[in-house]
């Protein structure tokens, strides 16, 4: 496995936890411009990105990744605050991890993300109604609009239409994109539903298409 953790100052504390368990391939990136050249060269298996680096925003790094690659992405930084964690999370990152954290939570985090890149296989001619998927999960068509997507709206958007008309609960699209449910999921999960309502439906305020199932999760209905 190959891992690129990006610290502001030398060895990560990620590094240090993921050596003595079976990663024999950890690169550590200081900078913004190097880590994004790496994951083009090397193409890692998974991302530890701090947000503090000198001489770009960790967020910019991450729209950087995302316009070319769809490596699982952990942000491990001191910044708590919701806004960051939704900002994160809405640009693709597939976990946010606030420092400190526990070193067997985030092995387990790394080790599901992993997981489910090796099972995800995404079988593109997946549909629902007029909706199907372009050469990848970030291009969605509703018949001849093309519509672009994050790669967390499409990993969303991919398990309501392979289960359209039903309900996929919270629990199951947090287990999607973080690997856990916890206790801010759904409100996270709201955010990514909102914006793909912004996308895809003609009203957002007066969803027609993805709609809540009250306290259990969100359905895709099939469109005409």
């Amino acid at each position: 496995m190959t891992a690129i953790s990006v610290k502001l100052r030398g060895i990560t504390a990620g590094k240090c936890y993921l050596d003595p368990n079976g990663w024999r391939n950890i690169s550590v990136r200081t900078h913004g411009w190097e880590t994004i050249e790496s994951v083009e060269s090397v193409n890692p298996d998974i991302i530890l990105l701090d947000l503090g680096l000198p001489d770009m925003n960790g967020f910019d790094v991450l729209k950087q990744i995302r316009n070319f690659s769809d490596v699982p992405i952990i942000i491990l930084t001191v910044r708590g605050d919701e806004s960051d964690v939704v900002r994160g999370l809405t640009l693709g990152a597939n976990d946010y991890i606030t420092k400190p954290f526990r070193q067997m939570e985030l092995l387990a985090r790394v080790r599901r993300l992993l997981t489910k890149k090796q099972l995800n296989g995404e079988d593109l001619s997946v549909t629902c109604g007029k909706m199907h998927f372009g050469s990848s999960i970030r291009e969605l068509w509703i018949g001849d609009t093309l519509i672009n997507l994050t790669v967390s709206e499409g990993r969303i958007m991919y398990m309501l239409m392979k289960n359209h008309d039903k309900t996929v609960s919270y629990e199951e699209l947090s287990e999607l994109l973080w690997g856990d449910y916890y206790p801010e999921a759904r409100s996270n999960l709201k955010t990514h539903i909102l914006r793909l309502r912004n996308k895809i439906e003609e009203n957002a305020s007066n969803p027609k298409l993805l709609i809540n199932s009250p306290n259990r999760g969100y359905i895709l209905k099939t469109t005409d």
